[in-house]
């Protein structure tokens, strides 16, 4: 079957762009034929968010919370282009995707022109409000006349067990839901986000990234010269003190080297972002990973790395605690009690337990996303 992708903007989100990576590779061995709708921000939206950097850097001033990253904003077109070239060239690679979309009616155009069977939303945020370019189209307001495409939401993510919708979001969302043939999330907590507050039956499934093995994963890196590491593998994309101080401990009871790749403007002038396949195989080298990223503990579960995730509480928690529960890993969880680091570096991780309880969802994610399609 043609299978239309529609999910959150590929850029420089290893995660996001991995997910979608997943997914086709997943429906592609399936037999399917997918490509990604390549929606993006309008003119429109990025100036908006360009105003709230402003917003977000003055409250970091006077409340302390996560400092903005300037270099989503304020970088030219030709130095972003630089920078983003080994990622831009991952999508290109490995993504079956529309050329660029900027509108609303260019995405309802896209799905005019081409004869579509299913089309799939999801995975990562696409239902968090504040991170979609226009959060009806994620519920396909578009398509709502269309009986003939199947609709199917997997693994989509409100990131927060928080509801976020106005009452006119919910309202309208709730209505437009109702097309959807299947709807499965990412958090166990959206199933019941999604019965209360929409009136929808929804099933938990795996993240897109959780269905592939670690030897797809090392497809994409192996012969490609990438320099090896050893060590603790640091992945923070918002710094603060507990998470310097949750480095420093670790290395100092490890007594081992860190390698990292910190999301901070030294990237930008620096040089260029990180590789997708440069920061996958940081988790294939790692022998120990600290991260605070959803995505990291992802990985550092596939590949069967110690870990200690910090909690991300400015990015929404939901996400960590469901993915920890479902792989009994909730105790690699730190949120503010540093002291937690010194039993987590040395404590084991039962892997074999852990690769049961994923061969096991793989399993049953799969067959659920194949049961609709």
């Amino acid at each position: 079957m043609k299978i239309a992708i529609l999910t959150q903007p590929l850029h420089n989100n290893y995660g996001g762009n991995l997910q979608n990576f997943a997914l086709q590779t997943t429906l592609k061995k399936m037999g399917h034929d997918p490509v990604t709708i390549d929606r993006h921000l309008t003119i429109k939206l990025r100036t908006k968010l360009k105003l709230g950097y402003f917003k977000n850097l003055a409250l970091y001033h006077i409340k302390g919370t996560a400092k903005p990253l300037w270099k989503n904003y304020f970088i030219s077109k030709k130095k972003q282009a630089y920078v983003r070239e080994d990622i831009n060239y991952f999508i290109d690679q490995h993504i079956n995707k529309t050329p660029r979309l900027y509108s609303d009616a260019s995405v309802e155009n896209t799905f005019l022109q081409n004869d579509f069977d299913v089309v799939i939303v999801g995975s990562d945020q696409v239902w968090r409000p504040i991170y979609s370019p226009n959060i009806y189209t994620y519920y396909l307001d578009f398509l709502q006349e269309n009986k003939k495409i199947k609709k199917i939401a997997y693994a989509a993510s409100f990131g927060t067990e928080e509801w976020e919708y106005s009452q006119e979001q919910t309202t309208r969302c709730k209505d437009l839901i109702q097309q959807f043939d299947l709807v499965t999330v990412r958090e166990k907590s959206a199933v019941q986000l999604v019965a209360e507050k929409l009136n929808k039956k929804a099933e938990f499934v795996l993240d897109p990234t959780l269905l592939l093995s670690r030897k797809d994963y090392m497809q994409l890196f192996n012969g490609k010269g990438l320099p090896e590491n050893k060590g603790i593998y640091t992945y923070i994309l918002d710094s603060s003190d507990l998470k310097t101080q949750v480095v420093e401990i670790a290395k100092k009871t490890l007594g081992q080297a860190l390698f990292s790749y910190q999301c901070d403007e030294q990237n930008v002038n620096g040089g260029k972002l990180l590789s997708v396949e440069g920061w996958v195989k940081g988790f294939s080298d790692a022998n120990f990973v600290i991260t605070d990223s959803f995505h990291g503990c992802v990985f550092s579960i596939i590949f069967n790395k110690p870990f200690i995730v910090i909690g991300n509480i400015e990015r929404g928690l939901s996400r960590f605690y469901s993915l920890l529960n479902t792989f009994n890993l909730m105790d690699r969880l730190v949120l503010d009690d540093e002291k937690a680091v010194f039993e987590l570096v040395n404590k084991e991780i039962d892997w074999k337990f852990v690769n049961s309880l994923l061969t096991k969802h793989q399993r049953d994610s799969i067959a659920i996303l194949d049961g609709y399609i």
